[in-house]
């Protein structure tokens, strides 16, 4: 299913393209249509966990919502210095090479991981509470 979305993946052009203007607008529009991409990748991450296919985070709701600003956030940053103002074709061609650009990397991060050692993690969880308070006060919601 994922090599068939890639194959077509200029079909999501355009819901792209109104995301990212969406975004760059600002307003309460793009603070509510990110607060929804948060909710979304949450609950994409839960039924990740319950699958056996996606790591359990101590704070699943932190990791929704940095993995959130960090494909949007790094998608707005390639398509405004990749040429944004470009038309509906030009924007479909753009958005496949940002996604043959970025799919290796990302799926390498993903599933083999970027430090060979959990030094700076065990490092961080003696700073903070462990679980994050947070993360205590999402899982009472």
């Amino acid at each position: 299913m994922f090599l068939a979305q890639l194959a077509e993946v200029e079909r999501f052009a355009p819901v792209v393209r109104y995301l990212l203007r969406s975004l760059q607008a600002g307003g309460e529009l793009a603070a509510t249509l990110l607060e929804q991409m948060i909710a979304d990748a949450g609950e994409y991450l839960a039924a990740g966990e319950a699958a056996g296919v996606v790591r359990p985070s101590r704070d699943r709701a932190a990791r929704a919502r940095y993995l959130a600003y960090q494909a949007t956030g790094g998608a707005l940053l390639w398509f405004t210095t990749h040429g944004a103002t470009a038309g509906p074709e030009s924007f479909r061609t753009l958005f496949r090479h940002y996604v043959q650009e970025i799919t290796l990397p990302a799926l390498e991060l993903f599933a083999q991981g970027l430090l060979v050692d959990r030094s700076m993690l065990d490092d961080y969880l003696m700073y903070v509470p462990d679980p994050p308070e947070r993360a205590a006060a999402d899982a009472a919601r």
